[in-house]
């Protein structure tokens, strides 16, 4: 059996105008079969990979 996951695209929210422009950048990649994970706040420009690095160190001892 093979388990397909949907890939994840990241979006800020500080990178749009308007609410409207958001909403239909979400649902252009949410329609493409992406999971949307949404940033409110931080620097887009970030590696978003090294902050979920960051999280899961942080909270390791609240999982294990």
């Amino acid at each position: 059996m093979i388990a397909l996951r949907k890939p994840t695209y990241y979006l800020w929210r500080s990178d749009f105008s308007s609410q409207e422009e958001f909403e239909a950048e979400r649902k252009k990649y949410t329609d493409s079969g992406f999971r949307v994970v949404i940033f409110l706040d931080g620097n887009s420009d970030a590696d978003i990979h090294n902050g979920i690095k960051t999280m899961v160190r942080n909270h390791w001892n609240d999982i294990s």
